[in-house]
């Protein structure tokens, strides 16, 4: 027993002088044992029986990949989706997945003998690990403990269990995790400037990146108002407003996905003529409401629990930081969910998630989260290995898409 105390006493000295490569390691184990079943074609895999579905083509057929990957390789141009897609949605569609995400594909597909899915896969994979290595950066700035702060991190690699699968499929969850991170980064540092870039990347990847730039704004009239009133000084509250300045070009963000759109489809607006894909409602929580399109079920314990759980770690944000940034944005990300009517919360919750980890990391710590989370790693993985074998899209002929 000494012997095995004193091992994991020196594998964790390690980690600590190295916490970049132990989150890249683990990180990347997490991502083998996910992926084994697919990878070696196998016929079960601990009791599930899916020969059928394992191949590593469905990992690259998880929503939204394909449509992504049109998007890469006709940049919205309605003509060219016809021409090359004739078989999939109709060309109005396409503007609800924003460019960023397609941008890079588009860039790794350059590489030689890399097409276009398997590109998918290395973005995300890539922007995942910058995601996880910017909340650790975070989180040592925060908590200024060093050993928190890559449990924490290391723990966002496998927790919750829809963030395990997204980010191991073709998605851009990743990236806009990243600029959300980093946005709020550079905001506690104090340097707005880079808080407002990250914040317009944020919005070229998914459309919520507007919140971020509001919860930037409000978090910035809000220390505005504090200084003053503490200042009296009329020039120096003049020197606090210039500060914040960066962050009125937030909104520059959305405007360029916008133009992108004119130029491409010839409709500044498409992105609002894309179907069915705003998913706002009044009154609150009508994801409850079976008869909605994309809910259409009655099994929704899990989502009540999502809302009970992310509104108990955002009280401990407050009681922590009260009109920080640090519990602004997941408070204004988590007050545009009650009002989202769509089956999958767990999903739309995810760029809150590493603030509300943030918000239980004296609970994340503790034993008794601990053991039972180490207990449960397998059915975590089971999880995740079944949600994506069946979460898949349809395709006919491989052929365009590579």
């Amino acid at each position: 027993m000494a012997k095995i105390k004193n091992f994991f006493s020196r594998l964790g000295k390690l980690a600590l002088l190295h916490p970049f490569w132990t989150l890249a390691l683990v990180s990347f184990l997490s991502a083998t044992l996910l992926y084994f079943p697919f990878v070696f074609h196998l016929e079960s895999f601990f009791g599930l029986n899916y020969p059928e579905k394992f191949n590593f083509s469905t990992v690259l057929l998880n929503f939204d990949s394909l449509n992504y990957i049109i998007v890469a390789k006709t940049w919205y141009d309605p003509q060219e989706i016809k021409a090359l897609f004739p078989n999939t949605l109709p060309p109005a569609y396409f503007p609800a997945h924003f460019p960023a995400y397609p941008a890079l594909i588009w860039l790794a597909a350059q590489i030689p003998k890399i097409d276009f899915p398997h590109a998918a896969i290395i973005v995300t994979q890539l922007t995942s690990l910058a995601a996880i290595f910017v909340f650790y950066k975070l989180l040592l700035l925060v908590t200024k403990s060093q050993k928190a702060s890559l449990f924490l991190a290391s723990l966002f690699i496998f927790f919750p269990a829809r963030w395990l699968v997204v980010k191991n499929v073709p998605s851009p969850e990743p990236l806009f995790l990243f600029f959300i991170i980093s946005a709020v980064y550079f905001f506690k540092k104090e340097n707005y400037g880079k808080s407002a870039l990250m914040a317009i990347f944020s919005q070229t990847v998914k459309s919520p990146g507007v919140l971020l730039a509001g919860a930037l704004g409000l978090a910035g009239l809000i220390e505005v108002l504090k200084s003053s009133s503490l200042l009296k000084d009329k020039k120096k509250i003049k020197e606090e407003l210039k500060k914040f300045w960066p962050i009125l070009l937030t909104p520059l963000g959305i405007i360029s996905v916008f133009f992108l759109y004119k130029i491409t489809t010839g409709d500044f607006w498409a992105y609002f003529k894309t179907g069915d894909n705003i998913h706002l409602f009044w009154p609150p929580f009508q994801v409850f409401d079976f008869n909605e399109k994309w809910v259409g079920t009655f099994w929704l314990e899990d989502v009540y629990l999502y809302y009970l759980l992310g509104g108990i770690l955002l009280l401990f944000l407050w009681q922590k930081y009260k009109t920080n940034i640090l519990f602004i944005f997941p408070a204004v990300f988590y007050f545009s969910l009650i009002f989202v009517a769509h089956r999958d919360i767990a999903r739309y919750i995810i760029p809150a998630l590493p603030f509300l980890i943030l918000g239980g990391e004296n609970f994340f710590q503790k034993k008794q989260f601990l053991i039972p989370f180490i207990l449960l790693l397998p059915a975590l993985f089971l999880y995740a290995i079944s949600f994506i074998s069946f979460n898949t899209m349809s395709i006919g002929d491989w052929t365009p898409y590579l």
